[in-house]
């Protein structure tokens, strides 16, 4: 199975860092999507929303026009934790699974 991410909002607040500097524009909510897909190509998804604790000094801070994806997505999987990307992931390869089963209606 195939895992990728998706982001597709960032919410943004501006806060006091924890050396009271304002930073601003600091990433505090994600809205993601998870995708799976399998080797025969059968593909689903999972929407989430997460919050991120923004308590940070300014020196940790990475500006918003300086984020890249990647940065987004380990923050993601630290507030997910290594369980929470696992309960996910068990879910999309139930969802796969689902759609793997073929219907037929009945003559009678």
């Amino acid at each position: 199975m195939n895992y990728t991410w998706k982001i597709s909002k960032l919410g943004l607040t501006d806060k006091l860092g924890t050396d009271d500097v304002l930073l601003e524009n600091a990433i505090v909510n994600i809205k993601w999507k998870r995708i799976a897909t399998d080797a025969d190509g059968i593909k689903t998804s999972y929407v989430g929303n997460t919050s991120l604790d923004a308590e940070m000094a300014s020196s940790d801070f990475i500006a918003l026009n300086d984020v890249t994806a990647e940065n987004v997505t380990s923050w993601l999987e630290a507030a997910l934790t290594a369980a929470g990307v696992e309960n996910v992931d068990r879910k999309l390869v139930a969802k796969v699974e689902r759609k793997r089963l073929r219907n037929i209606s009945p003559s009678w």
